[in-house]
C-alpha cells in the first residue's frame, strides 16, 4: 500500500510540474513532422538529438506524458480552482501532444519539451503506452 501511494504522488508531483510550465511548453512547442507522433521517430528521435546534452546534465531517464491525460489533469485542477492562467485553445491543443520531461537521479527535470500534432499518437505509440498515461524511457549511463 505505501508503495502504490509513494508512486501515486510522484505521478501526480509530475503532473504538477508540467501543469505549472505549460504555457511556455506550448508557445515552445515542436510539431510533428507527420500527421500523427511516432515514438521512433519523435520521441526518441528529441532523445537523440539531446543525449550528449542530457548525459551532461545528468538525466537517467526521460517520462513521456500523454497530452491527453495531462489536459485531463489541469481540467480537473482548474474545476478545484488551481492551475487558472491556460487558456481554453492553449487546453485542447494539448490532448494531441505528448511532453517529454528529463529528470535526473534525484528527480530534478533536467530539460522538457512538448510535441504536438494534429492526430495524436500514431497506433504503435499508443500501444507502447500500455493504457498508461506515462511511458518511462531509462537513458543508459
Amino acid at each position: 500500500m505505501g508503495i502504490l501511494s509513494q508512486i501515486g504522488r510522484f505521478v501526480g508531483n509530475l503532473f504538477e510540474l508540467i501543469a505549472m510550465a505549460i504555457a511556455g511548453l506550448i508557445y515552445a512547442a515542436i510539431w510533428a513532422v507527420s500527421f500523427v507522433i511516432d515514438l521512433v521517430t519523435d520521441i526518441l528521435g528529441w532523445i537523440n538529438d539531446k543525449l550528449e546534452a542530457l548525459l551532461d546534465d545528468g538525466t537517467t531517464e526521460v517520462n513521456t506524458i500523454q497530452g491527453g491525460a495531462l489536459s485531463e489533469f489541469i481540467k480537473q485542477n482548474q474545476a478545484a480552482g488551481k492551475y487558472t492562467e491556460i487558456s481554453l485553445n492553449d487546453l485542447n491543443a494539448m490532448r494531441n501532444s505528448v511532453v517529454n520531461v528529463a529528470m535526473d537521479a534525484q528527480g530534478n527535470i533536467t530539460d522538457d519539451q512538448m510535441i504536438r500534432s494534429n492526430g495524436g499518437l500514431s497506433s504503435q505509440s499508443q500501444a507502447q503506452f500500455n493504457g498508461q498515461p506515462i511511458l518511462k524511457i531509462k537513458i543508459p549511463a
